[in-house]
């Protein structure tokens, strides 16, 4: 139909070419829509322009004047949330549009009618062809009045706001062709399909991620006859196969299908689908069986998606039959990704020779490559990367001369000399060998990359590697590269000139590589670099000035490069740089030396500069940084007052970190941070702030104020923000010289992970506000004065709490019940406070994680718990309480203890770039010692100081790992185990003052380890075995208050019935170290007589055996003989051999 915007004068009731009644309908539509003033709908109805026909997104019919098209789509992109863009039309829609029922167009997509259904008068416009709500964000239920537009031939209704409660609707548009619903929930509709059965001229349905969850089995009669397009991607069918009737559509084109969850065998039905062109099954994990040979008639097929299906299957034998018809006659596009496909790459690919693009990537293929695969001459893109591919890359490869994209990345078995048929690919642009031709040298591929190949390669990866030797020279012939990237490789050289001829490159990365030397001056050349990658290496010397010419580089990264001592960065460096938005330093000891207050035209985004020499100084240069987000300078040696306009600069910044420093004077009352949407992350700690706790904004993430002289209370309103709900996950104020009590209003911090709060003067009770943390993960509150009881509503954290440590308050109460939920808690350090009571048998039933166990100094009875079920368990500390009973023969059964291999618990990443570190006095070694990071490997049992009885459990000998054994100050009897040599890594070993009797087992001098040791004040008796080990033991107290020992390093001589008494008892506690009884020597001398005459005997009697005898004697002379003249001459030449090495 024609439109024009010419007013026109047919009658009385038009206004300059415009009807009267429709001018007026449009200005009512207008009056209930919001819209910003400068939207051309504001511009309706102005006096100079009446002639409707003529408004911004109005068209009329040039002959009846009449209003036919209405156009109200903004021209941008629509937001990707759900605010309203200022050029997005909200409000109502008025039923003044009632009015205009010549209407055949209507538009009003990508808009912001939040919170309004569609209208059900549309239904009314009997007149539309075309109707596109799309992505406006009406919400409710899609009325069933638009089934009235019989006229319909376009409707899309896509949104992921609307519903549908009943199809049957749909039905009614018999002229549609073209439909769109993506989105729209159709979850519980049981005739979707039935339905649009009935639309004999539909050709394009897509229903895109409708929440659809069944799919007819089968349909009476197929009507889908003018259909050509499907797509059904994104709803998971209860249970569903693929329905037959899919296959029969005799029009189709285009299918897709992935995501679908449907299960079973593809129906042998796909034979008919002789028109298909594209099918996509992918993501559909359960399809299974076998393909249908039938699948080999789909002769028009050029496109086709497999990706997670058919999982384990081989491609070689149970795809034959179905890829060997006429299938590969028009087959451009085969992708069979993540499908977990096993056994060889079948040859067969090779009769695909008009496929353009083969993506086999992330399967279990574990052969080598095809020689066929070269008969692909049309092939562009091949992808057979992260499978188990292994030996060479065939000649043949040289064939494909086509190829654009070639990946084999991750096929660690791929090995062998690169064909040098491979420079032959002269169209290749993009060549990915990550992971592969593991340990060899790149000059091992000069002759492959030695052709054509260097002349349209755009993009060259090759990390992973382990690739030795030297980087070559040639690298630079690759004229039009713009991407290399040689990381994690081994090349233990340094950075050849040559790469500075790469004009084009724009990506350089060669990263964790043992890189050496310097930076090449020749990468000044690098006109058009946009990223530099050099980190993790060995770089040393000047940092070369050419670099300031890179005035389009954005990324520089050279962190993680120690030896940079005394190199020098000034603004030199920097100041051409003006492109420049991530610049990474970090670990390089490099000395900035900038002695301006401004750099002009550098202004980066990110900058990392922590382990340089800023200091000592604070930066003056950083005042014009105005576009900072993340901002680190930690431990850069600044000793210097933090100057009043830094905090200035860091209303934009999410990350900033500023600790490990001596930066020194008071924090603000506030900090702010303006930056909308994105989390901060603020460390300030380990530096000489004073001050107060200050108020932050509810988008800070993480807070780090610990190790400062920050003072005062905490604010009691610190978390009231409004209704806001805040972001804080994880606050460190340890060691500080806070005071008072903890308030509640920490537990407003909903997201709360970590607390840390040790070291301080809190006084006290621990607030019980804790209902609504459900992901508290650590909370520390060490080292304070709190008292009262733990607070039960922690019972709410408990699923999620993995560390408790409250150790040094004045906490009192039973054992706290709430633990009994704590599954996930790994460490509990409760020690020096006034718990008492017994401990509870559930500890060593329910909380299975627990790796540290800390109850030291408390007023704790009972027995010992049973804890043999905790196999992570690697620090028990129970000393200095009043436990009493035996020490379970269970605890040998610690396999935390036992197995060496296994990883502590104490060192922690919460989900901050910043490291928690749990620390803790531990007594050992005779020395009350911090101990931090190691104790996440430390093995220790300490149960000292209670009222422990009977015998040293036997199977304690069973903890080989155990490096720290403390049960001194206790009642224990019995002997001490004699096998105890059988713990090697034990490094301290206190077991004064009990009752032991007996001697000191020999073993114990065997364990090389052991640093201290103490067995005084005990009934222990005879000789000390001081031999190996034990005579680096020179301290006699270390044995005082046993009487009847004796020996050295004791002045007490040992008389010979101690020194006999010592070796029975010692010899007697072990089978192996049995001593032979005395009848064993009566009987040894006669034994022999009667043996020697015997043998010598028949030997004088008889003549014949005395003359075999020494036969034999002469023979075993001649055979050693000729052994020992032969291998003499062999031992002289391998000493030779060795001298001379």
């Amino acid at each position: 139909m024609p439109f024009i915007t010419s007013t026109s004068t047919a009658s009385d009731s038009t206004t300059k070419g415009c009807i009267k009644a429709e001018r007026d309908a449009l200005l009512a539509f207008k009056a209930q829509i919001t819209h910003h003033k400068a939207h051309p709908i504001s511009s309706w109805g102005d006096q100079n322009d009446d002639d409707c026909c003529h408004w911004v997104g109005v068209r009329c019919n040039n002959i009846s004047g009449h209003v036919v098209r209405l156009n109200l789509q903004p021209s941008r992109p629509q937001s990707s949330d759900d605010t309203c863009d200022k050029w997005d039309l909200s409000g109502n829609i008025s039923e003044s549009l009632i009015g205009l029922q010549h209407l055949t167009y209507l538009d009003l997509s990508n808009n912001c009618f939040l919170n309004i259904s569609i209208p059900k008068f549309l239904g009314s416009l009997e007149h539309l062809v075309h109707l596109d709500l799309s992505s406006s964000r009406f919400t409710g239920v899609i009325p069933h009045e638009l089934g009235n537009l019989t006229r319909l031939r376009y409707l899309n209704l896509a949104n992921y706001y609307n519903k549908v409660d009943d199809a049957e609707w749909l039905s009614g548009l018999s002229s549609l062709r073209y439909l769109s619903m993506d989105g729209a929930n159709f979850y519980g509709v049981n005739n979707v399909m039935q339905s649009l059965n009935k639309l004999r001229h539909l050709k394009h349905v897509s229903l895109n991620d409708c929440s659809m969850n069944n799919i007819p089995k089968y349909l009476p009669h197929l009507n889908f006859t003018s259909l050509t397009f499907m797509d059904i991607v994104g709803n998971m069918f209860d249970n569903t196969s693929i329905p037959e009737w899919l296959f029969k559509i005799p029009n189709l084109r285009e299918l897709y299908m992935y995501y679908n969850g449907f299960t079973g065998a593809i129906p042998s039905s796909v034979g008919n689908a002789t028109s298909l062109q594209f099918l996509d099954l992918s993501e559909n994990s359960r399809i299974s069986g076998d393909m249908p040979r039938e699948f080999g008639d789909l002769c028009n097929l050029q496109s086709l998606h497999l990706n997670h299906t058919f999982l384990g299957k081989s491609l070689e034998e149970d795809f034959r039959d179905a890829f060997s018809g006429c299938i590969r006659r028009n087959l451009n596009v085969l992708s069979f990704q993540v499908s977990s496909l096993q056994g060889p790459l079948p040859d067969w690919l090779g009769e695909f020779t008009n496929l353009t693009i083969l993506d086999l990537s992330y399967n279990s293929f574990n052969s080598s490559i095809p020689a066929s695969i070269g008969r692909l001459s049309k092939l562009q893109e091949l992808d057979i990367s992260n499978n188990a591919l292994n030996g060479s890359i065939p000649s043949s490869i040289g064939n494909a001369t086509s190829l654009q994209i070639l990946e084999l990345s991750y096929n660690e078995g791929i090995s062998g000399d690169m064909p040098r048929g491979f420079g032959n690919l002269c169209n290749l642009q993009g060549l990915y060998l990550d992971g592969a031709f593991v340990g060899k040298s790149l000059e091992d591929f000069r002759d492959a990359f030695s052709g054509c190949i260097r002349r349209n390669l755009n993009e060259l990866s090759f990390r992973d590697s382990s690739l030795r030797g030297p980087l070559p020279d040639w690298l630079g012939e690759f004229k039009n590269l713009t991407f290399l990237d040689l990381s994690n490789n081994s090349f233990n050289n340094s950075i050849p000139a040559a790469i500075g001829r790469l004009s084009k490159l724009q990506k350089l990365s060669i990263s964790s590589s043992a890189l050496n030397g310097s930076i090449p001056e020749s990468f000044g050349r690098l006109s058009g670099l946009q990223s530099l990658g050099l980190n993790g290496n060995d770089l040393n010397g000047p940092i070369p000035k050419s670099l300031s010419q890179l005035s389009n580089l954005v990324c520089l990264d050279l962190g993680y490069n120690f030896n940079y001592y005394n190199s020098v960065i000034t603004e030199a460096h920097l100041a051409n740089l003006t492109s420049l938005k991530n610049l990474i330093l970090d670990h390089t000891n490099l000395v900035l030396n900038i002695s301006t207050d401004r750099i002009p035209g550098f202004q980066p985004n990110n900058l990392h500069l922590s382990y340089c020499n800023v200091g000592p100084k604070f930066p003056v240069w950083l005042a014009n940084q105005v576009n900072l987000y993340a901002l680190d300078i930690s431990n850069t040696g600044i000793k210097d007052s933090i100057p009043d306009w830094f905090w200035n600069i860091t209303y934009r910044i999410s990350y900033l970190d500023l600790s490990n420093n001596e930066i020194n004077g008071r924090l603000p009352q506030r900090l702010k941070f303006q930056v909308e949407g994105n989390d901060v992350s603020i460390f300030l700690g380990s530096n000489r702030f004073e001050g107060s706790v200050p108020y932050f904004p509810p988008s800070i993430y993480a807070l780090n104020l610990s190790n400062n002289l920050l003072s005062g209370n905490i604010p009691s309103d610190i978390g009231n923000f409004r209704g806001i709900r805040p972001r804080l996950t994880s606050l460190f104020l340890s060691s500080n010289n806070l005071a008072g009590s903890i308030p509640d209003s920490l537990c407003n911090f909903k997201d709360l992970v970590l607390l840390e709060l040790s070291n301080n003067h809190f006084e006290g009770v621990i607030p019980n506000c804790w209902n609504n943390l459900t992901s508290l993960q650590y909370l520390i509150l060490a080292n304070n004065s709190l008292a009262g009881e733990v607070p039960n509503s922690l019972i709410n954290s408990s699923l999620s709490l993995q560390v408790l440590h409250l150790s040094n308050n004045q906490l009192h109460g039973e054992f706290p019940s709430f633990l009994k939920k704590c599954t996930s808690m790994t460490t509990l350090v409760i020690d020096h406070n006034n718990f008492s009571g017994e401990i509870p048998d559930w500890v060593g039933e329910t909380m299975t994680s627990l790796m540290i166990l800390t109850l030291k100094e408390n007023n704790f009875s009972g027995n010992l718990p049973l804890l043999s079920n905790l196999a992570s368990l690697h620090f028990l500390d129970l000393s200095h309480n009043s436990f009493v009973g035996n020490i379970p023969q269970s605890y040998g059964n610690l396999m935390g203890m036992i197995n060496v291999s296994m990883n502590g618990g104490a060192r922690f990443y919460s989900n901050i770039s910043e490291e928690l570190v749990i620390t803790m006095i531990v007594s050992t070694k005779g020395e009350d010692l911090q101990y931090g990071v190691i104790l996440s490997s430390f093995r220790f049992i300490d149960f000292s100081a209670n009222k422990l009885s009977g015998q040293i459990p036997k199977d304690i000998v069973n903890l080989v790992g155990l490096q720290n054994l403390d049960l001194s100050c206790n009642k224990l009897s019995g002997e001490i185990p004699s096998n105890i040599g059988l713990m090697q890594s034990l490094e301290s070993l206190n077991l004064s003052r009990n009752e032991l009797i007996g001697s000191i087992p020999p073993s114990l001098s065997t364990i090389d380890f052991l640093g201290s040791l103490n067995l005084s004040h005990n009934n222990l008796s005879g000789k000390i075995p001081y031999t190996r080990h034990l005579t680096t033991f020179n301290d006699p107290s270390i044995y005082a208050g046993n009487v009847n020992l004796c020996g050295a390093p004791l002045d007490k001589n040992c008389t010979s019935d101690e020194t006999t008494s010592n070796s029975r008892a010692n010899g007697q506690e072990d089978d192996d170290n049995d001593s032979p009884p005395i009848w064993f020597y009566l009987g040894l001398m006669p034994g022999f007589v009667v043996g020697f005459w015997i043998v010598w005997g028949i030997l004088l009697l008889k003549k014949e055996w005395r003359y075999l005898y020494f036969k034999y004697l002469d023979h075993w002379y001649d055979m050693m003989y000729i052994k020992i003249t032969n291998t003499v001459p062999k031992i002289k030449r391998w000493f030779f051999v060795v001298r001379s090495m």
